[in-house]
């Protein structure tokens, strides 16, 4: 099984922008994966949206889906370093 987390967007985290995210995305990662996908929206912070996540579930792998260096946010903040402090496998996709 798979968990697909996506923050709330930071510039309007009042908007079922993630929500939208997840309904469309769920069922193409349920095809690619062959199996059952888990949609959570968290909060603004990736961190902290991970860190929550982290808490309440059984993972075995965080993957983190990020832009490309030049734009990303993510990586400007060191996210995929920090998330390795909740002691599991990191494995960063960049788009091109």
């Amino acid at each position: 099984m798979f968990t697909l987390l996506v923050p709330r967007p930071y510039w309007d985290p009042d908007t079922d922008e993630a929500a939208i995210t997840l309904e469309l995305a769920i069922p193409l990662l349920a095809e690619a994966a062959g199996g059952t996908v888990e949609g959570i929206v968290g909060d603004n912070d990736p961190f902290v949206a991970v860190q929550h996540a982290v808490e309440r579930g059984e993972f075995d792998e965080l993957i983190i889906s990020t832009l490309p260096a030049r734009v990303s946010r993510w990586l400007r903040r060191d996210l995929p370093h920090r998330v390795e402090a909740f002691g599991l496998p990191v494995t960063v996709v960049t788009a091109e």
